[in-house]
């Protein structure tokens, strides 16, 4: 009976293992794909530069480009700012250097990508002043204040400019950085003398020649007030001087010595005295001569 037991015992556990299902196959890892990382492509550069003429320069000077891969949207760099671009062709780029303060700066080409070229290292320079004309370049030595007002003509002056008269400063006016004008002083010889503009930077522009004029000129004669035996005739011009002479056929009046005699009025006036042997018309010549023997023209006047 025991061993009946024992059989049964062997059936039910031989039984149940046979119910129960099979244990699964342990799951291989599988291996991830490497996937590439996702870089941000560089812009590659575009332009070719070759040349840089001049490879300085002020503000107002145009700069010329030359190279490869210039396109209508090619910008000029100057460090930080934009300059407005001429694109002459796809080999060739002007600019204008903008007014900026003198240093160096890099110099470079971009367009809208973002794409660049190499950067150059460009220096700008302190402005020179220059001078294109001077008006008038003339002047009388006995001229009025008003007429002796000249006004330079050119660039890049500066409030601060000053102006040189022969090396040494004279009192000037600012009037833009195209003009500066003067007057001229009384206390200047006659002759050329030479005007130039020098900057606050100490950088002097060319010169130009001025002409004070001392010679005198007769313009006009006309006959003054009368007397019993003599009358005056009035010469009116310019740089007339005191201690000028009046030279009438010839003859320099010595006042003092002679009947006839003249009398300095101001520069632009001498009196004539003159005393006729007889009230007839005649043909005189009349010429002023200056203390320094410069001379008038001589002018021919019908008077007795």
């Amino acid at each position: 009976m025991k061993s009946f037991s024992v059989t049964l015992l062997l059936l039910a556990i031989i039984t149940t293992f046979a119910a129960s299902p099979a244990s699964p196959a342990p799951l291989k890892k599988v291996p991830k794909k490497s996937v590439p990382a996702v870089t941000k492509e560089e812009p590659v550069n575009p332009y070719t530069i070759l040349s840089i003429i001049p490879s300085q320069g002020e503000p107002g000077r145009r700069v010329n480009l030359m190279g490869s891969g210039f396109s209508a949207d090619t910008v000029t760099w100057l460090g930080t700012t934009a300059i407005p671009t001429a694109v002459i062709s796809d080999r060739q780029i002007e600019f204008e250097i903008p007014r900026v303060d003198p240093g160096l700066y890099g110099l470079y080409l971009k367009r809208p990508d973002g794409a660049i070229s190499k950067i150059y290292n460009f220096p700008i320079l302190a402005a020179k002043p220059i001078i294109d004309a001077i008006t008038p370049d003339t002047v009388f030595g006995c001229a009025p204040d008003q007429e002796r007002l000249v006004t330079l003509s050119g660039k890049n002056f500066q409030e601060s400019s000053a102006l040189l008269f022969d090396g040494g400063t004279i009192r000037s006016s600012y009037t833009s950085s195209e003009a500066i004008s003067f007057t001229v002083p009384h206390n200047v010889l006659g002759g050329q003398h030479n005007i130039q503009v020098k900057n606050q930077d100490d950088i002097v522009s060319g010169t130009v020649a001025f002409y004070i004029d001392m010679k005198p000129v007769i313009h006009a004669v006309h006959q003054g007030e009368e007397r019993v035996n003599s009358y005056e005739l009035i010469l009116e011009g310019h740089n007339f001087q005191q201690g000028s002479s009046v030279v009438v056929d010839g003859k320099q009046l010595y006042n003092g010595t002679d009947r006839d005699k003249s009398r300095f009025v101001n520069c632009s006036r001498i009196i004539y005295e003159r005393y006729p042997y007889d009230r007839s018309t005649k043909s005189l010549k009349i010429q002023v001569v200056n203390p320094n023997g410069e001379e008038s023209p001589i002018m021919t006047v019908s008077a007795p």
